[in-house]
Protein backbone atom coordinates (compact mmCIF):
# COMPACT_ATOMS: atom_id res chain seq x y z
CA UNK A 1 0.00 0.00 0.00
CA UNK A 2 0.96 3.54 -0.58
CA UNK A 3 2.37 5.38 2.46
CA UNK A 4 0.12 8.38 1.77
CA UNK A 5 -2.96 6.12 1.78
CA UNK A 6 -1.95 4.59 5.10
CA UNK A 7 -1.37 8.02 6.58
CA UNK A 8 -4.77 9.21 5.35
CA UNK A 9 -6.52 6.14 6.79
CA UNK A 10 -4.76 6.57 10.13
CA UNK A 11 -5.75 10.24 10.20
CA UNK A 12 -9.38 9.44 9.43
CA UNK A 13 -9.72 6.42 11.74
CA UNK A 14 -7.94 7.78 14.83
CA UNK A 15 -10.78 10.08 16.00
CA UNK A 16 -13.34 7.35 15.29
CA UNK A 17 -11.40 4.77 17.29
CA UNK A 18 -10.96 7.28 20.12
CA UNK A 19 -14.69 7.93 20.17
CA UNK A 20 -15.42 4.21 20.09
CA UNK A 21 -13.07 3.54 23.01
CA UNK A 22 -14.56 6.43 25.02
CA UNK A 23 -18.09 5.12 24.39
CA UNK A 24 -17.12 1.62 25.50
CA UNK A 25 -15.59 2.91 28.75
CA UNK A 26 -18.64 5.08 29.45
CA UNK A 27 -20.95 2.12 28.87
CA UNK A 28 -18.95 -0.09 31.23
CA UNK A 29 -18.93 2.59 33.95
CA UNK A 30 -22.68 3.06 33.63
CA UNK A 31 -23.32 -0.67 33.75
CA UNK A 32 -21.13 -1.03 36.85
CA UNK A 33 -22.79 1.91 38.63
CA UNK A 34 -26.22 0.52 37.83
CA UNK A 35 -25.22 -2.91 39.11
CA UNK A 36 -23.85 -1.43 42.33
CA UNK A 37 -27.04 0.54 42.87
CA UNK A 38 -29.17 -2.56 42.27
CA UNK A 39 -27.11 -4.45 44.87
CA UNK A 40 -27.55 -1.60 47.35
CA UNK A 41 -31.32 -1.62 46.85
CA UNK A 42 -31.44 -5.39 47.33
CA UNK A 43 -29.35 -5.18 50.49
CA UNK A 44 -31.64 -2.46 51.84
CA UNK A 45 -34.73 -4.60 51.19
CA UNK A 46 -33.11 -7.55 52.95
CA UNK A 47 -31.90 -5.45 55.89
CA UNK A 48 -35.32 -3.86 56.41
CA UNK A 49 -36.98 -7.27 56.35
CA UNK A 50 -34.49 -8.54 58.91
CA UNK A 51 -34.97 -5.47 61.10
CA UNK A 52 -38.75 -5.90 60.94
CA UNK A 53 -38.38 -9.47 62.18
CA UNK A 54 -36.25 -8.35 65.13
CA UNK A 55 -37.43 -7.14 68.53
CA UNK A 56 -36.18 -3.60 67.87
CA UNK A 57 -38.61 -0.69 67.67
CA UNK A 58 -38.92 2.43 65.51
CA UNK A 59 -35.63 4.28 65.10
CA UNK A 60 -33.70 1.27 66.40
CA UNK A 61 -34.99 -0.77 63.44
CA UNK A 62 -33.74 1.86 61.01
CA UNK A 63 -30.34 1.97 62.70
CA UNK A 64 -30.17 -1.83 62.62
CA UNK A 65 -31.08 -1.88 58.92
CA UNK A 66 -28.54 0.85 58.12
CA UNK A 67 -25.85 -1.05 60.03
CA UNK A 68 -26.62 -4.24 58.10
CA UNK A 69 -26.41 -2.40 54.77
CA UNK A 70 -23.17 -0.70 55.83
CA UNK A 71 -21.68 -4.10 56.71
CA UNK A 72 -22.58 -5.45 53.27
CA UNK A 73 -21.08 -2.37 51.61
CA UNK A 74 -17.83 -2.75 53.56
CA UNK A 75 -17.67 -6.51 52.99
CA UNK A 76 -17.88 -5.87 49.25
CA UNK A 77 -15.27 -3.09 49.35
CA UNK A 78 -17.74 -0.51 48.09
CA UNK A 79 -17.44 2.03 50.93
CA UNK A 80 -16.25 4.77 48.59
CA UNK A 81 -19.30 4.31 46.34
CA UNK A 82 -22.09 5.20 48.79
CA UNK A 83 -22.53 7.86 51.44
CA UNK A 84 -24.40 7.51 54.74
CA UNK A 85 -27.13 9.74 53.28
CA UNK A 86 -27.57 7.38 50.34
CA UNK A 87 -27.77 4.38 52.66
CA UNK A 88 -30.36 6.18 54.77
CA UNK A 89 -32.40 7.04 51.67
CA UNK A 90 -32.46 3.48 50.33
CA UNK A 91 -33.39 2.13 53.76
CA UNK A 92 -36.28 4.62 53.89
CA UNK A 93 -37.29 3.55 50.39
CA UNK A 94 -37.20 -0.11 51.44
CA UNK A 95 -39.36 0.67 54.49
CA UNK A 96 -41.89 2.46 52.30
CA UNK A 97 -41.88 -0.47 49.87
CA UNK A 98 -42.42 -2.97 52.70
CA UNK A 99 -45.25 -0.85 54.15
CA UNK A 100 -46.87 -0.60 50.73
CA UNK A 101 -46.83 -4.37 50.48
CA UNK A 102 -48.60 -4.48 53.86
CA UNK A 103 -45.97 -6.48 55.72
Amino acid sequence: MDTNLLTALATILTPFLGYLAHSAVTLLKTKTKNGNLQMLLTWADQAVSMAEASQATGPDKKQQAMALVAQRIQANKMSKNFSAEQVSAVVEQAVAKLNALGK
